[in-house]
């Protein structure tokens, strides 16, 4: 640990993910979202593998789902907009005809949440827009966040700087997210990567936890 002013900084991944300070947040996988993301075969694996490992040395495991409001009563008029661009759309009057089936909404029964597990409803491409997560990670005394999910270009970045902005470490948990557009994936992980974000594969992180 590095030390100033009283603080304790973490120097190392392994006192960054310590299993007494760490959360797993896996982003948006659900039916609608996570199996169209190009590497979904190669992610699934590793997630559940390491899903499994958080919860036996005492990780919190938290799942995001998305919740969209209302196009006429509730939505803001930018994500009108970005609503109609997703579904090439002309008029808004268009978006009243699509039909939401509630399968899309859960999450994929490969991954399926444990009882102790958090799951949450979002509504942006960022878990602390709207929700308690924030509140809920300082009460279990979290202080690092450990990032997987689709899509890395939208939940998992908006997510990432969200939390730094807010004081928490950051793992990008880079062969355990996912886009369904592989230019978009590359870029936002090289970005974060670029911009001084922590980035550990699945098996790094099985390998410290694993010492428990």
């Amino acid at each position: 640990m590095f030390e100033i002013g009283g603080k304790k900084i973490p120097s190392t991944l392994a006192e960054m993910v310590d299993s007494q300070r760490a959360a797993l947040l896996i982003w948006d996988m659900e039916y609608a979202i996570g199996p169209n993301a190009f590497n979904y075969k190669e992610m699934l694996p590793k997630l559940q593998e390491l899903s499994a490992l958080a919860r036996r040395v005492g990780v919190p495991v938290f799942y995001s789902v998305q919740t969209g409001f209302d196009v006429v009563k509730e939505e803001a008029g930018v994500w009108v907009r970005i609503r109609m661009k997703r579904a090439k759309a002309t008029d808004p009057n268009q978006l009243l005809q699509e039909k939401e089936n509630p399968h899309d909404r859960e999450i994929i029964a490969e991954l399926k949440p444990q009882p102790q597990d958090v799951v949450f409803q979002k509504r942006r491409p960022d878990a602390f827009v709207g929700t308690d997560f924030d509140l809920v990670l300082r009460s279990k005394g979290i202080k690092t966040l450990l990032i997987s999910g689709v899509a890395t270009e939208g939940g998992v970045e908006g997510t990432a700087r969200s939390a730094r902005n807010l004081g928490y470490d950051v793992v990008i948990l880079k062969d355990c997210v996912g886009s369904r557009n592989r230019e978009l994936h590359d870029m936002a992980l090289k970005l974060m990567e670029q911009t001084f974000f922590d980035v550990a594969t699945a098996g790094d992180i099985a390998a410290i936890w694993g010492k428990k």
